[in-house]
């Protein structure tokens, strides 16, 4: 059942991701925040008293609903909040959240009981709606999307101040909010503006096939199998949490000077190379088997693999028009839990009959076709407005059907 346990979660985000799609453009991005704390605090209740492998698996597969659709939904608000100087930046942030949150588990995970973790996740899911309730502001965006124009209007003032850029900004969303009212949802949805973003957010979410998530799942056996008893695998797992946390850290740094498809395209690449030399030291452990190289090279595969997946996930709120936000938002991480959920229940498997190394081999593989396709149509957003980024592709639209 192992394996189960841990994959029914991504399993679960994939359903979590589409649900939430509906949530927060129905009841709005505020209110569906807080509706996903309080599934994250009876997930977590559930396996807390959970006295057989049903009821985890129940309890696992309710805090999948809860983890994959915060991911979006905290990505479409704050896209939508932030200013496009800094959005770059910010949209990094929900995978620092994330880091912390891989290393928190794994150092408790060595030292408090199961049950006990619960708990503790339980209260902080408890101080999280109590945060969002008294602190969080309802999405500008979704609200004119509405029709709130005032209060849409209004919250755009307090997000962004009155500059010359954000009044622009704002003139613009309006005059396209007009434009919209007479259209149809079915339309929106089979529009090329809708698919072309919708098939580039789905290549994107083959970067979960690069095992850097995957390794977090199975951090103390990847180590202990690969490695041989070299290393002391719990000290080694909570290691590669905290450089995948100073990595990220480091892209928020760097992404305000590095335009960010550059950045994403570079760093997969050398994720792809880092994999290879992974597989040839594998293969030749016996020749190679210095602690301090299988250290260095699994510390490259992780921090090129983790800000591959932070700056993949960045680029998904910024490609949908506002309307159409949430559910494309939506379905693009379904798509990414999807794919991690394949990996996760797959990899033992493959490892256990073809070896790491041919697993390995896999991630990197898959890594350097995608990133190939990726480096044609995947579009440079720093920088830019989120209704540039959408005119762009109606401009697209245009352009095709005249030719």
């Amino acid at each position: 059942m192992a394996s189960w346990i841990a994959s029914i979660t991504p399993l679960s985000m994939v359903f979590g991701c589409v649900g939430a799609g509906y949530l927060i453009d129905y009841v709005g991005r505020r209110s569906g925040h807080m509706v996903l704390a309080v599934i994250s605090l009876i997930s977590w209740l559930i396996v807390a008293f959970a006295t057989n492998n049903m009821y985890m698996l129940i309890g696992r597969f309710i805090a999948g609903l809860s983890a994959g659709a915060s991911r979006c939904v905290s990505l479409v608000y704050i896209g939508e909040i932030t200013d496009p100087k800094y959005r770059s930046l910010t949209l990094v942030a929900p995978s620092i959240s994330m880091c912390v949150g891989a290393m928190t588990s794994h150092f408790l995970g060595g030292y408090v009981s199961w049950r006990h973790c619960c708990y503790i996740y339980g209260a902080l899911s408890v101080s999280c709606l109590i945060l969002l309730f008294i602190f969080l502001k309802e999405s500008p965006l979704w609200l004119i999307s509405k029709g709130k124009i005032d209060d849409g209007t209004q919250a755009f003032k307090w997000f962004r101040g009155q500059g010359i850029d954000s009044e622009k900004e704002l003139q613009l969303v309006l005059l396209r909010q007009n434009e919209k009212c007479n259209q149809y949802f079915y339309k929106d949805i089979m529009n090329l503006s809708f698919i072309k973003p919708l098939l580039v957010v789905f290549l994107l979410s083959f970067v979960q096939f690069n095992g850097a998530n995957v390794f977090s799942f199975y951090a103390q056996e990847m180590i202990e199998t690969s490695f041989k008893g070299s290393i002391d695998p719990f000290a080694f797992m909570v290691g590669i949490d905290v450089v995948r946390f100073v990595i990220t850290v480091l892209i928020v740094a760097f992404n305000k000077f590095i335009p960010r498809k550059i950045f994403f395209i570079t760093a997969n690449f050398c994720c792809a190379i880092s994999l290879f030399i992974l597989v040839v030291y594998l293969l030749n452990i016996e020749r190679f088997g210095s602690v301090g190289l299988s250290i260095t090279i699994t510390v490259l595969f992780i921090s090129f693999g983790g800000t591959v997946v932070a700056l993949a996930w960045s680029f998904v709120p910024e490609l949908f028009s506002a309307n159409l936000r949430g559910l494309g938002s939506g379905i693009a991480s379904s798509m990414s839990y999807l794919v991690l959920f394949v990996c996760v229940k797959i990899s033992p498997g493959v490892a256990a009959t073809y070896g790491d190394a041919a697993m390995y081999a896999s991630y990197g593989v898959v890594t350097v076709i995608n990133n190939l396709i990726l480096c044609f149509v995947l579009p440079e957003t720093s920088g830019r407005t989120l209704q540039e980024i959408e005119d762009s592709y109606k401009t697209s639209d245009t352009t095709v059907s005249t030719l």
